[in-house]
């Protein structure tokens, strides 16, 4: 397979990644709370590069860089930062009157925090639209090493060429105006979809771009019959994952399990009949096991420890002992009556694995985050940014099929 993950080790990445840990805590589904976060981010990573949890629409591909290279046009080079983050938070107020979907702002307006550029600037330098791995503080100011007394055209010149060459032009009126919003323009969808191409070959991300449909509606990737068609190497990845979200649920239902026993234990009454609940929806889960027994019976656990430390580098000892413990008792049937046997070893593993991973936040030794549950944590299967990663995706199969003569009419 020629993928491949790169973790960047600046101040901008990190934030980023701080962000989406933040956006996780706000995802039901999602919260990490056993610690198999950075598994589930490399599976990400290898299905979906350049992608995040933050992404909305697919044209911020274009609208960040369009935002910078008119801020090169208009003022000093030690303000274009500033100048370009001005832009984008006018922006807001344009797309709002618009009303389109997934504008980042729409609630804040111009007082956003989180703007597009923050947001989409790492997957700008993977997919290659940005063609140096800085922040945008260096992209536009000691990068440049240009001096105040330089012409304005060698400035633009230069802060024009971090940029990809090929990049369409923004529309007329930027930015005070953006003709069609945040839909992409036939010609912006095949741009994008060539820098998506050349920058994950082999991934099942390429395959989507590449496909003659958009996804379904599909709740994860393994359910979508575009994704299924992908080439043997991408789905060897799919396969990889789905088996990993598969099993792992049951160790999130089983540790929420154990917090309802003592949540009730406890007194607190809030959450109505929690234990029954997740006796009933770990049931569930193990029809979906055995249902699933082919995928299981194939899952090459050595195959998925590569993969994964290839992408990360290192994952920590105690959560690969974790999932090498779980994944195991899961084929082995072990997990089978951990749900009725109180005293089954795989609900001390579940419990210390949490105590470790949140120490005095745990729900399982600490009263106050107990009387907070909300009775669910954690509850639903890793999808891995599958909801983000098919509207960027819808996006650019709806730009390429959109009938620009119609678009101008209307």
């Amino acid at each position: 397979m020629a993928s491949t993950v790169a973790w960047l080790d600046t101040s901008e990445d990190e934030q980023r990644r701080i962000r989406e840990v933040i956006q996780l805590f706000s995802q039901q589904e999602s919260r990490d709370e056993l610690g198999i976060g950075q598994i589930r981010d490399a599976l990400s990573d290898l299905l979906f590069p350049g992608t995040s949890v933050l992404q909305t629409r697919a044209r911020y591909f274009l609208i960040v860089p369009w935002s910078f290279q008119h801020a090169a046009t208009t003022g000093s080079r030690r303000d274009i930062a500033r100048r370009a983050r001005d832009t984008e938070r006018r922006l807001v107020g344009v797309l709002v009157q618009g009303n389109d979907d997934g504008v980042i702002g729409r609630r804040a307006g111009a007082a956003v925090k989180n703007l597009p550029s923050t947001l989409f600037w790492s997957g700008l330098q993977t997919f290659g639209i940005l063609t140096h791995r800085v922040t945008p503080d260096q992209l536009t100011g000691t990068l440049l090493g240009i001096s105040e007394s330089d012409a304005a055209d060698e400035l633009v010149a230069r802060q024009v060429g971090e940029w990809h060459p090929t990049i369409p032009p923004p529309p007329l009126g930027f930015p005070k105006t953006l003709d069609g919003g945040l839909n992409l323009t036939k010609d912006e969808a095949r741009w994008l979809r060539e820098r998506i191409v050349e920058s994950a070959r082999g991934t099942l991300l390429e395959h989507l771009v590449q496909a003659d449909s958009p996804p379904d509606r599909s709740r994860a990737p393994w359910q979508d019959r575009v994704a299924l068609s992908a080439p043997p190497a991408a789905r060897e990845v799919l396969n990889l994952a789905h088996g990993f979200s598969l099993m792992m649920n049951g160790a999130a239902l089983l540790y929420n399990l154990l917090v309802a026993e003592r949540y009730v234990a406890s007194g607190y009454t809030r959450v109505e009949d929690p234990v029954a609940a997740f006796h009933q929806q770990y049931a569930d889960w193990l029809d979906d096991v055995h249902a699933h027994r082919d995928l299981l019976d194939d899952w090459d656990a050595s195959a998925f420890g590569a993969l994964v430390e290839g992408a990360t580098g290192r994952v920590p000892v105690r959560a690969r002992e974790f999932v090498v413990a779980w994944t195991t008792a899961v084929h082995n049937s072990a997990v089978d009556d951990a749900a009725l046997n109180p005293a089954h070893p795989l609900r001390g593993l579940v419990a210390q694995r949490e105590r470790t991973t949140k120490r005095g936040q745990s729900r399982l030794t600490n009263d106050k985050m107990l009387g907070a549950w909300n009775g669910a944590s954690g509850t639903g299967p890793l999808t891995f940014r599958w909801s983000q990663v098919r509207g960027i995706i819808t996006d650019i199969h709806e730009g390429l099929a959109r009938d620009e003569e119609a678009v101008a009419r209307a």
